[in-house]
């Protein structure tokens, strides 16, 4: 049985191109990893054992999904697909890969917005609970891989039209080695202010001061900064979004007692959700 080369992967132990064999993939040395019931693949170096607890907590990933099935976050998910889709108009094959990319929410709706266009879409992240939930309801929409930032992630240099990173940690060196010259890196994190009046009326962790200043100074040297966009929108939330909203934000496990009966007693509130959309083109 014959295998396509599935572009731009490489073997995680050998780096050499990574065939598509139905079931399996594996690369002409021979290394092999087994496509899951779902449809992912784990491609971590064999010697690194994970727990599958790594990455969010399993309710943390189930309270995302519920939350943003109901579209609360669809404004910044939007702009998201309005960036991207202006970045590959011009392409005929490009290469999309979120890293980071939890349950697959952000992939999935990207995905629908670039329908008709011949893109390879390809989901990362460490946790296998996430890549698992987002495999299954992908729709066949990309593919999602199990692998780790912190090591040399399955793709082959200069590769990556687009890279996605929303919320999830981040790695310049290993970024700039995966996107073309001219390609983009898209980053979104929370503003200083998003969900501030959920966070005072409950006494919830505060957002790490000077985030964008402090990102962009990592990437100087290998991205140029384009300017940053503001996403803010109103969120209307009945008791069991809340819930779902306080469940998805770090710190979660360390609520306190009398935390967690003031959110359980809150029928209703109204916030304000508060992002910023970073983009840089690869230096060339």
């Amino acid at each position: 049985m014959s295998g396509k080369w599935i572009r731009p992967l490489i073997c995680p132990v050998c780096a050499q191109p990574l065939g598509d064999y139905g079931q399996v993939w594996h690369c002409p040395a021979g290394h092999s990893f087994d496509v899951a019931r779902e449809g992912y693949v784990n491609l971590l170096r064999r010697h690194k054992k994970l727990p599958d607890t790594v990455g969010d907590a399993p309710e943390m990933l189930r309270a995302r999904w519920e939350f943003l099935a109901r579209g609360f976050y669809e404004p910044l998910s939007d702009v998201v697909n309005g960036v991207v889709a202006t970045a590959v108009a011009d392409h005929s094959a490009p290469v999309i890969v979120d890293v980071g990319c939890g349950e697959g929410y952000y992939l999935r709706r990207l995905a629908a917005r670039l329908a008709g266009q011949p893109a390879a879409l390809f989901g990362v992240d460490i946790a296998k609970t996430a890549v698992r939930l987002a495999a299954k309801g992908g729709g066949g929409h990309g593919r999602y891989l199990v692998a780790d930032i912190n090591e040399q992630l399955p793709f082959a240099d200069h590769s990556v039209h687009v890279l996605l990173n929303l919320f999830a940690p981040r790695h310049p060196a290993e970024f700039a080695r995966l996107v073309i010259p001219g390609g983009l890196l898209l980053i979104v994190i929370p503003a200083p202010d998003h969900l501030q009046s959920l966070r005072d009326r409950f006494a919830l962790m505060g957002i790490q001061a000077q985030k964008e200043a402090h990102i962009t100074a990592q990437f100087a040297s290998l991205f140029a900064a384009q300017p940053a966009q503001m996403v803010i929108f109103p969120l209307q939330l009945d008791a069991l979004a809340l819930s779902w909203l306080i469940q998805m934000m770090p710190g979660v496990r360390h609520l306190t007692l009398p935390q967690q009966e003031a959110i359980v007693q809150t029928p209703t509130m109204e916030t304000v959700a508060r992002f910023v959309v970073l983009t840089m083109r690869r230096e060339a």
